[in-house]
């Protein structure tokens, strides 16, 4: 894996345990690579959007925007506090975020 791709430890260390799994084909090692890539990006991808509306409530200094994205960050933050499964042909992975 090329390391430029990696958004940190984190996610490195779940494509080490993609990697090292045994009794697995290629397409499995490859699909799970390809779902984890894919669950970290659209983590962080949504984190980031959220966190640029809290931001732009408070510059805009609209109180009830600011509530409404807070909330929404804190019920997100909490769906991924325990992870993620994700599996392929009797492979399972928790995926952890932050």
């Amino acid at each position: 894996m090329n390391n430029q791709f990696a958004m940190d430890n984190n996610v490195m260390r779940q494509l080490h345990v993609i990697r090292s799994l045994q009794k697995r084909t290629e397409t499995t090692v490859q699909s799970l690579y390809a779902q984890a890539v894919l669950e970290y990006s659209l983590y962080n991808f949504n984190k980031q959007k959220i966190l640029e509306d809290i931001d732009k409530a408070l510059i805009l200094k609209d109180k009830e925007a600011f509530q409404k994205h807070s909330t929404t960050y804190n019920s997100w933050l909490t769906k991924h506090k325990q992870g993620k499964i994700i599996s392929e042909n009797g492979f399972e992975l928790l995926l952890t975020f932050e």
